[in-house]
């Protein structure tokens, strides 16, 4: 979230806050002293401290969002359904085609797409063949529980 102020009955403050994993980072900055503002230059003070506050949080949050992506290359929507596996109609001439799209961001960071057609191998082959290519672009074994949480995704779709 980043530095925010507020002007509240209570005094005039800045508030730093960001979460970090499951530990929320709330700090206040009050830009009063016993009721009555500070000078302009304690106000500078106070600034620059929550700022700096911040942007050692916010570097703090992005090393650990990294860690967390190399450690778990598989990430899940709310519903269950697999990022970078969708589900998709496409108009092609005079009739439509159910696919899974796949578009899977690899560990050197460039992308892998491709699609899987629903109607040419069925809803359960086509999700195998889906999931075997995850597998193999991202080099995930198949005896870890990440590979089994993709299993029971299929149901999401």
């Amino acid at each position: 979230m980043g530095v925010s102020e507020n002007n509240a009955h209570y005094g005039h403050r800045l508030r730093v806050y960001r979460k970090i994993g499951d530990v929320i980072y709330d700090e206040v900055y009050y830009l009063t002293e016993n009721g009555n503002p500070v000078t302009k230059k304690r106000e500078r003070e106070i600034r620059s401290l929550a700022k700096a506050r911040d942007k050692e949080l916010l570097e703090f949050q992005a090393e650990y969002l990294k860690e967390e992506s190399d450690a778990n290359p598989i990430k899940f929507h709310n519903d269950g359904r697999i990022i970078g596996l969708t589900r998709q109609q496409q108009q092609s001439k005079d009739r439509t085609i159910d696919i899974f799209k796949l578009r899977i961001r690899l560990p050197d960071g460039s992308i892998s797409w491709g699609s899987i057609s629903i109607d040419l191998h069925g809803f359960d082959e086509a999700f195998a063949q889906a999931l075997e290519r995850i597998v193999e672009d991202l080099s995930i074994n198949k005896r870890t529980k990440i590979y089994q949480q993709m299993k029971k995704a299929k149901s999401a779709y």
